[in-house]
């Protein structure tokens, strides 16, 4: 009988002084560019309707930064072997930084159109900046770490949750304490620092290889694509509550430091479980089980927020609380997971493991993303306006229930295939030896 091969053991992972750089300066940038996304929730909404804007018009704004960012990232994911990821993230940052400031002197912006007009020129070139940074730290994590990607995509999802955490926190209460403007100075002033640490913390390698693979030959399969999907619609999700619960809790009456206590509880759900769907998404064999596990709680979650019409129970805190912990909760699971099936399995499917691949994936998940939240809060806003909040939360519990009836349907078919060709595998085993 033929002694079964020994499997050979795979390299102790060593995190080095570069990795660890690395890590910190995507971490960094992550943490206030999420306390930037987030930090207009609690305060944009009723600013703007004192400018006479309507929800449709300031669900613009928020989605705007979206649509930016879903344009401009296969881009950036296409020209990062010529501008380098260290060159992108930095730049990037600067831009971000410059904008959020800008932001800040819309309070003396006149009423009406030229409010929301400059409001959208803002956060536009914002994201741009915005999306330069992000497409190339993804990059980054996806060539310098892969060996431990999952655990990196946590670190870096944990402090850009945090950052969507305290986002409305010190948006509340800077608003209470200075007005519109001091918030968007604050923050912003704190993106220009991450600037300069970057700059101390990350530096390019020199040669990068040209780029050898299509955006057609990505997407030529069902898998990569389930993982756009998902990501895609989680992200309209978090643009719909980030631009609509706002409005849908003044029933109650709340304080703006309230407000924004309640928009930290996904954040700090989704900051504390990031690193245990980080570790679990390396472990198991197909990490779109837990994008299937992260729908069922999206779909939990906005069932009960509103509720639905057709569930019978009153709008309650309770509810609303619970629904933005199974967000966060969601947020985490449907994030990680498609961010490292799609970098670990493209990989494993033959593609070079090298800077052009990863750009290309980064720029092609996170430009998906961005569609998605810009959708969210867009078609949000206008479902807001003509058909009230808890109708709206059924659009959005139909758009989640579809794509986690097509993960969970890729997933049977993996499973059934996977029972067919075990014994076989095993007979065949059995006749060799």
């Amino acid at each position: 009988m033929a002694s079964p091969e020994k499997p050979t053991p795979k390299p102790k992972t060593v995190m080095t002084a570069k990795k660890i750089k690395i890590l910190v300066a995507v971490a960094y940038g992550n943490l206030f560019l999420g306390s930037c996304y987030s930090l207009m929730a609690p305060i944009y909404p009723a600013e703007a309707e004192k400018k006479q804007a309507s929800a449709t018009a300031y669900g613009l704004v928020f989605g705007v930064y979206q649509l930016a960012m879903f344009i401009s990232a296969p881009i950036y994911g296409k020209i990062i072997i010529v501008l380098k990821p260290g060159f992108l993230m930095k730049t990037g940052m600067l831009v971000s930084g410059i904008c959020v400031i800008l932001f800040s002197f819309l309070d003396y912006a006149p009423p009406g159109v030229p409010f929301i007009a400059l409001s959208i020129l803002i956060r536009g070139i914002d994201a741009l900046g915005a999306s330069a940074f992000l497409t190339a730290s993804y990059t980054t994590l996806g060539c310098e770490l892969p060996d431990v990607i999952g655990r990196a995509m946590s670190i870096v999802e944990t402090a850009f949750s945090v950052g969507l955490a305290i986002g409305p926190v010190i948006g509340g209460i800077l608003y209470e304490v200075g007005g519109f403007s001091l918030p968007f100075l604050v923050v912003g002033a704190l993106l220009l620092t991450g600037t300069v640490v970057n700059c101390f913390l990350f530096t390019d390698s020199e040669d990068i290889p040209p780029q050898s693979i299509s955006v057609r030959k990505l997407l030529a399969n069902i898998d990569f694509l389930i993982d756009i999907l998902a990501i895609s619609v989680c992200f309209a999700l978090l643009g719909f509550n980030e631009a609509t619960l706002e409005p849908h809790l003044r029933q109650f009456s709340l304080k703006p430091t309230v407000v924004g206590g309640i928009f930290l509880i996904s954040g700090v759900v989704d900051a504390v479980s990031a690193p245990i769907w980080g570790i679990v998404s390396e472990k198991v064999p197909n990490a779109q089980v837990l994008t299937f596990i992260g729908g069922i709680l999206f779909i939990v979650c906005f069932l009960i927020v509103g509720p639905v019409p057709f569930l019978h129970f009153p709008t309650s805190m309770t509810w609303i609380i619970v629904s933005q912990v199974l967000l966060g909760l969601g947020m985490a699971g449907q994030i990680i997971s498609s961010l490292t099936h799609g970098m670990k399995h493209t990989v494993q499917r033959g593609f070079p493991d090298e800077v052009g691949t990863y750009g290309l994936i980064s720029g092609l998940l996170f430009s998906s993303a961005c569609l998605g939240a810009f959708i969210g809060p867009s078609i949000g806003g206008i479902l807001i306006d003509y058909a009230g909040y808890k109708y709206a939360t059924v659009a959005v519990v139909v758009a989640e229930t579809i794509v986690t009836f097509i993960c969970g349907l890729r997933l049977l078919v993996c499973l059934l295939r996977r029972v067919r060709t075990e014994p076989n595998v095993d007979q065949k085993s059995i006749d060799k030896a």
